[in-house]
Parts: structure tokens; sequence; C-alpha cells
């Protein structure tokens, strides 16, 4: 990822105030009618304030990582929505599942929190991909304590596929968050250029469920992503 520009409060649920701050470089249109594939990359998760005293630093590490792998498969599964042929401009670009993503990024040695500093136009490289998008998410709490967020928010990403038939019986055993700062960049797989941004503030109804402020949270990026017919 080339910078991380300063974060603004997301929000993703019910809002009271929302305000959002989008660029598309001018050379977007030339650039991309050349890509065929891009790939959403693991969510650089930041904590803004101190951890939990009574987790190990190994602890905080698990529970970054599946939070990380977490927003990344929501956001994929948001961006498929997007490109239904059903929409009035859907999105046109293949996007890479994020199970390929990061079993490439594995069999190349990189992992989960290693790819958050790497260049985009290695990412790229590992991957096969002509784009990568790279999020930043900072948060002053973790989404849950101890090592069932990976459990939790990826049954979020199976409520994804299945229309939230499964909504009735999902395990909502997630502690609420507060407020969170997102950045996301879509980054030229050549030279690492910038070629889309937004960050966005808005405030959350923090009574939702967590995974709840997942799926709000990537529902937004999702309906601002370019490529659109």
């Amino acid at each position: 990822m080339k910078s991380l520009k300063p974060l603004l409060i997301v929000a993703l649920l019910i809002s009271t105030a929302c305000s959002t701050a989008n660029y598309q470089s001018p050379q977007f249109a030339d650039r991309a009618q050349h890509h065929k594939v891009i790939a959403v990359l693991p969510f650089v998760m930041i904590l803004d304030g101190d951890p939990p005293k009574d987790l190990t630093a190994r602890q905080i590490a698990q529970i970054e990582e599946a939070e990380s792998v977490a927003f990344q498969g929501a956001y994929y599964y948001r961006l498929l929505h997007q490109a239904s042929v059903h929409r009035k401009h859907p999105i046109q670009i293949e996007i890479q599942p994020p199970e390929t993503t990061n079993r490439l990024l594995a069999a190349a040695g990189i992992g989960i929190r290693d790819s958050w500093g790497m260049p985009a136009e290695e990412m790229a490289r590992v991957l096969g991909v002509d784009a990568v998008i790279s999020t930043a998410v900072q948060k002053t709490r973790y989404l849950s304590v101890g090592e069932s967020i990976g459990v939790d928010l990826g049954l979020q990403v199976v409520n994804e596929v299945t229309e939230g038939r499964l909504a009735p019986i999902l395990p909502w055993g997630l502690v609420k968050t507060h407020d969170i700062w997102a950045n996301c960049e879509l980054l030229d797989g050549l030279d690492g250029t910038l070629l889309w941004q937004t960050d966005f503030a808005q405030a959350a109804d923090w009574q939702c469920p967590p995974n709840q402020v997942v799926d709000g949270f990537t529902h937004e990026l999702a309906k601002l992503f370019p490529y659109r017919g």
C-alpha cells in the first residue's frame, strides 16, 4: 500500500451524520481498460488506543488478523452484489475470491499481517492481478475478545451468500465496538499508482451486533466502487 491517508470516522448502520470524500485519478479510464482481474487485500487493522490488559500479544495478533480477513471477505461479497447484471450500473471487473488471494499469499510466504505493509505492485505480481484494493480500518477497540471473532464474523460472510436465511441462528457472541475510521484505495498493479480512493465519516448505531457493523461498512464501500458499466 502506497500510503495511509488520515482515516476518518466510518459509519455504517443507522446514521445521524455522514461525510464522504472520493478521488478518481485522471489516469483511471486509460489504465482500467487494460484491467481484467483485481484483488481485495486483507484489511489493515489499526487499534486507536491501548489494547485490553487481559490479552497477550499473541491473542491480539490473532484477533487483528481474524478481523482483517473477515472485513476482506465481507467486502468481496458486497462487491459481487454490486456486480449483479440486474443493477443499473454494475461493477464490470473480475474480482479474485479472497480464498484464492490468501492462498497465493500463503504460498509465497506472506502472512496476513505481512501483507499490510507490502507495495501494491509486488502484491499484484504475487496474486497475478492487474490492481489491488487496499483498505485500512482504525477503531478504538476490537470487535471481539478472544479467538471467536474468526468464527463469528466468518459466519456473516455465509449469511451474505445465503441472503440472510441463516440470520436467526447466527451466534451474536461479540461485544460492541466504538467508532471506526476507514480509508480504501485502488492501486494499479504496474507501479502502485493510486487510481481511486474513498474515505468517509458517519455516526453509527452501536446497539447493532458487530457483524452488522462489518456488513454496513463493506456495503458503503461497495456502493462507491468504480469500474461501473
